[in-house]
């Protein structure tokens, strides 16, 4: 049996979900929590659990970090994504499994010169040392990956796979201008509303530039009973990447994902990154080179208004749509996931969703349920024992099959 030792990096909102989930329900000999903000020791010294142990190391810092990867057998990445793929590389250097909530395969960094080369490099040296690399597996992506691989397992054919991931406030908590509040990096979530999409529509690849991934004609509306407003729906990075991943290649005509927010939310980021508000290239302000984006998440980031109080809730959706013949019958089949800020444990829906499941991953994998070494995607774990792990949790899904009337789109 592989030493259970653990390194966690990032002791954020969702790595303090991770490392409760790991008290409660998982089985480890040490987890050694890394993080380097002012209190970080002190935040640490709150947890009465003499197996785990906090460093205060700057994430920059590899000859530090890989002094503790050394004893491990994995590595739970929750640092900015720019961090994440030399992370998951250390950990294999050091020979240890990885798990991650972000994306490894960045779309910020695909166009750079030999990036194909250097994630072709990671894989094979996992295969080698016979190490996994679960990626992806947070909230979105991560829950709605394996949900579509669940749905798509019912059908004969999938001709049709919507995808809807999104955290936002529940509406009495939406009080301020942007009907929004962050659960995350700040700088990450600006990021993320200046880049391009890619979707499947009528059997046609369609692309929306950075700039356009909010303007009205990208966007459809999703009525969800109980929320008590319709939601705006935008289109999620790429879509398409995931059709082989899924399996669906010779069957499916539109598929789509994407986030949702409260109404008017749209409205402003397209003016925003139109405006070139949300750019990363440095501009002349006074004496200082400033970036748009770092100046929005600065401007952002540091108004209360922007960030949930304590009396304040959170709502996460998680809801796949998947069309197509089931029997040779024309079916639709929905499975959905609403999940609330739990008063009770003091959680954020965001940090259930993201910082549970990387919990029930590093478990997984820890106790040999997911064996297959290199990259691995929510898809490929074991899917009944994964959603039995979310309802213990209280993240409880809703299945409905419906008659298909033959529309693609929604």
């Amino acid at each position: 049996m592989m030493d259970r030792n653990i390194v966690l990096l990032g002791y954020g909102m969702q790595g303090k979900a991770c490392v409760y989930d790991l008290i409660k329900y998982g089985e480890f000999d040490e987890l050694s929590v890394v993080d380097c903000y002012d209190g970080f020791i002190d935040d640490i010294n709150l947890i009465k659990d003499p197996r785990v142990h906090g460093y205060h190391v700057d994430g920059t810092d590899r000859v530090k970090l890989r002094e503790h990867l050394h004893p491990a057998s994995l590595v739970i990445e929750f640092f900015p994504p720019h961090l994440t793929l030399q992370m998951v590389e250390l950990a294999i250097d050091c020979n240890c499994h990885a798990i991650t909530s972000s994306y490894i395969n960045n779309p910020a960094y695909t166009n750079q010169p030999g990036f194909a080369e250097r994630l072709e490099i990671l894989h094979e040296k996992a295969q080698q040392k016979n190490l996994v690399i679960l990626e992806e597996f947070g909230m979105d992506p991560g829950i709605d990956l394996a949900m579509g691989q669940k749905i798509v397992d019912t059908f004969d054919e999938v001709h049709a796979l919507h995808s809807y991931g999104a955290g936002f406030p529940e509406l009495q908590s939406a009080n301020n201008p942007l009907k929004y509040k962050f659960t995350w990096s700040v700088i990450g979530v600006i990021r993320s509303h200046l880049r391009p999409a890619t979707y499947l529509k009528n059997c046609e690849v369609v692309e929306i530039p950075a700039d356009s991934m909010f303007a009205s004609d990208n966007t459809h509306r999703l009525e969800i009973p109980g929320l008590g407003d319709t939601l705006e729906c935008f289109y999620n990075g790429n879509s398409t990447q995931y059709v082989d991943h899924f399996g669906i290649e010779e069957t499916v005509k539109s598929m789509g994902r994407y986030i949702c927010r409260w109404p008017g939310h749209g409205a402003f980021w397209e003016r925003m990154a139109k405006c070139g508000f949300l750019s990363d290239q440095p501009i002349q302000v006074g004496e200082q080179q400033v970036k748009p984006d770092e100046f929005c998440a600065s401007l952002l980031g540091n108004q209360e208004q922007f960030h949930y109080q304590n009396d304040e809730s959170d709502i996460a959706l998680l809801r796949v749509d998947g069309r197509g013949i089931i029997d040779g019958q024309p079916k639709q089949v929905l499975m959905q996931a609403i999940i609330y800020h739990d008063k009770s444990s003091g959680f954020s829906a965001m940090q259930q969703t993201v910082g549970f499941p990387m919990a029930i991953g590093s478990m997984m994998i820890l106790n040999g349920k997911i064996t297959n070494p290199g990259r691995t995607m929510p898809m490929e774990v074991p899917l009944d024992l994964y959603f039995n792990e979310l309802e213990r949790r209280g993240i409880h899904f809703e299945e409905i099959i419906n008659d298909w009337d033959g529309q693609l789109n929604p």
